[in-house]
Order: C-alpha cells, then sequence, then structure tokens
C-alpha cells in the first residue's frame, strides 16, 4: 500500500520534488503559485536554502520562510 505525506497546514498531499536550476529570491508582493520554489539566503550554513510553496498566497513579511503555513523545506544549495 503506498503511503502519502499530507502537509499540516493545509491537509495537500506532498510531492516528490525537484530543486530547479533558477530558484526566484523570495520577495515581498510577488504572488507564489501551489508548488512554486523560491531560495532564501542562509548566513549560518551560508549557503541558500530552497523552499517549496504549499499555500498559494501573495508574499508579505509574515509570509516568508520558514512559516510553515505556506513553505516546505526542500534543500540546502
Amino acid at each position: 500500500m503506498a503511503q502519502t505525506q499530507t502537509s499540516l497546514a493545509t491537509g495537500a498531499a506532498l510531492r516528490p520534488t525537484t530543486v530547479g536550476n533558477a530558484t526566484r529570491i523570495w520577495e515581498t508582493n510577488l504572488h507564489w503559485d501551489l508548488w512554486s520554489q523560491c531560495s532564501v539566503w542562509n548566513p549560518r550554513a551560508r549557503g541558500v536554502d530552497v523552499w517549496e510553496c504549499i499555500q498559494a498566497h501573495d508574499s508579505t513579511t509574515g509570509t516568508q520562510p520558514p512559516n510553515p503555513q505556506y513553505w516546505r523545506y526542500i534543500a540546502r544549495r
């Protein structure tokens, strides 16, 4: 029997994903579609964290990663 991961924030089934070659940097005042990806600089790790949108929304200061209502962590580059 196949198992499905579920996002606690949305109840949506999560899917396996691939990090794109050109991942957009997270900014305010943008619309983020479901499953779109963004990148955020992580100064502690000195790398870029890649996040996937799990709920379509318009970005504001409170909706940036790592907000689990809107994003799930994918990888570090």
